[in-house]
């Protein structure tokens, strides 16, 4: 069951906060070596970010659904314009994300499938972090 008294923003914003890091991570180095030496974090990395993208559509559908209920009920006001207005401009463009989020699920897992069979047959670095 879930804690109502944890603020649910919390989880994206860690999500983000991870995509960041792995940037930072896999930026190439200085003496242009790659972020990334071998093909299995390349594999793992699209699996990674595949799951993400497989999820973002149910929680794009939940944020939208909590909106308009909250439109239902009454619960809205707006600074300009009406509230049914910004409320039908989110649903519109959260379904939208949706459609996005899907078709980048459908594309990594295109680009996860075709890096399966790489392999790596140069030197092998001891010091890198991704064997």
């Amino acid at each position: 069951m879930t804690n109502r008294n944890t603020d649910p923003t919390q989880h994206p914003r860690k999500a983000a906060e991870a995509v960041r890091a792995f940037n930072h991570a896999t930026q190439r180095t200085r003496d242009r070596r790659p972020g990334i030496a071998y093909p299995g974090t390349v594999y793992r990395a699209i699996g990674a970010f595949g799951t993400l993208a497989h999820r973002l559509p149910q929680a794009f559908d939940q944020i939208g659904t909590a909106l308009a209920d909250l439109h239902t009920a009454g619960h809205l006001t707006a600074d300009h314009d009406t509230p049914t207005e910004h409320a039908i401009a989110v649903s519109e463009a959260l379904r939208e994300a949706e459609k996005h989020a899907t078709a980048m699920a459908e594309a990594l897992e295109r680009a996860h499938r075709a890096s399966s069979p790489l392999g790596y047959c140069g030197p092998i670095d001891d010091s890198a972090d991704d064997l």
